[in-house]
């Protein structure tokens, strides 16, 4: 390869990390980034107008052509967009150039991936085939969707919701089952009564639901006095039980917002001695987008299979972390997390707590923010991760064969 073409590549690289870091840091990344972020969700919300204004009958005759311009419009940007990020997303990824495919692959399943392409599908599925998809249309307030993209509020929201699911699916099994224990008993009670709303439990769900939930719609209302004392107790359960799915994501929002406003001290920051080189004004930023975790003995802090979720820092109690069949203990001041982020997904060590521990996280988005901003700090966070590895060699942990493809990949994200 001439050296022009080494220099060609080189800017090529340079292009794409640029325009990556364009699209994913926002504001972050300069004025323009912002005024981009801004004018993207004014016109994922202006869509959404466009829609509800379409279905008006006199609005969508005088204006059939207008709206057909701003559709073109709107789709040619969403287009771009994906395009644009599709080409820039092996950035994100530690893997060495000849498998940038992969990266992009495993971008297209991503979940914004996704919504991206969906936002998108409809317009080009509508305009290719002949049939009638005019209902297609309805699928472009799937564009609403893209505001979890640029915005933080409905990103905590969704990470509350994933974060809670165990729960919401347990609160679900039961919300579940006492609509149908509810329509069971209705049937035999009312169903003699009202054959059409009762006559079986299928058709007495609606009343069911209409109850429990407390909407009461009195399209359907038991008459027998068996029927209306068991209709006016159910009304009392799911006051109780229909509220549960609610309470779990308010006070997971809850302690979501808090985690997120509070601010890790400089002390505590210095302590780990990973960032003790960092200026007070990037200490303070680093303080801010930490949050603190605090785990009971035997919880899981970091599992094998995640892929890619950050950088934990470990400030109190003792944790051990199983790696390639071995045991690694952890103190205070030790970090974990990185290798997972710097190299392929699924090679970073299962951390479990011994005791009770408190952990600081810096998540894999603001983490690859942070690193962008300050790229010194993630040559430093490479090489202590260089050093570690060869400490875990030297320690019996890993095993040479092991330690050399870790640090492989490593030298070839330093060499990016």
């Amino acid at each position: 390869m001439s050296l022009q073409q080494v220099d060609k590549t080189l800017s090529l690289k340079d292009i794409r990390r640029k325009t990556y870091d364009f699209l994913e840091m926002g504001s972050f990344a300069g004025p323009v980034a912002g005024l981009f972020e801004w004018f993207m969700v004014f016109l994922i919300l202006s869509n959404i107008v466009v829609v509800a204004l379409e279905s008006v009958p006199h609005i969508w005759e005088a204006h059939e052509q207008t709206f057909w311009y701003f559709e073109v419009f709107s789709v040619t940007v969403f287009s771009a967009d994906y395009l644009v990020r599709l080409w820039s997303c092996v950035e994100r990824e530690a893997l060495v150039a000849d498998q940038n495919w992969k990266s992009r692959v495993k971008y297209i399943f991503t979940p914004m991936a996704i919504v991206d392409l969906a936002a998108i599908l409809p317009f080009f599925l509508w305009t290719l085939f002949t049939a009638d998809l005019r209902f297609l249309r309805v699928f472009r307030l799937l564009r609403l969707l893209k505001l979890v993209r640029y915005s933080p509020g409905v990103l905590s929201l969704v990470r509350v919701v994933y974060a809670e699911r165990r729960a919401l699916v347990a609160a679900l099994i039961i919300m579940v089952g006492l609509l149908f224990f509810s329509a069971s008993l209705m049937h035999y009670i009312e169903g003699e009564a009202q054959p059409n709303e009762f006559g079986s439990i299928p058709s007495s769900l609606w009343f069911s639901l209409a109850t429990l939930t407390t909407i009461g719609y009195g399209d359907v209302v038991p008459v027998t006095t068996a029927g209306k004392i068991v209709g006016g107790l159910f009304m009392i359960f799911g006051l109780a039980f229909y509220a549960i799915p609610i309470g779990i994501i308010a006070s997971g929002f809850s302690n979501e917002v808090h985690r997120k406003e509070f601010v890790v001290s400089r002390s505590v920051i210095l302590a780990t001695g990973l960032f003790h080189k960092l200026p007070p004004t990037q200490m303070h930023e680093l303080g801010v987008r930490m949050r603190t975790m605090e785990s009971s003995v035997g919880t899981v802090l970091a599992h094998r299979q995640d892929e890619a979720n950050g950088l934990f820092i470990l400030i109190s109690g003792q944790a051990t972390a199983y790696f390639h069949q071995r045991s690694i203990p952890l103190q205070p001041g030790d970090f974990f997390g990185e290798v997972g982020f710097l190299s392929d997904a699924g090679r970073q060590a299962t951390v479990v707590s011994r005791t009770k521990c408190k952990v600081l996280w810096l998540e894999s988005p603001d983490l690859h923010l942070f690193l962008s901003m300050n790229a010194d700090i993630g040559e430093q966070l490479m090489e202590s991760a260089r050093v570690r590895i060869l400490e875990m060699v030297d320690g019996g942990h890993l095993s040479s064969d092991e330690s050399q493809e870790l640090l492989t990949v490593l030298d070839a994200k330093l060499s990016r």
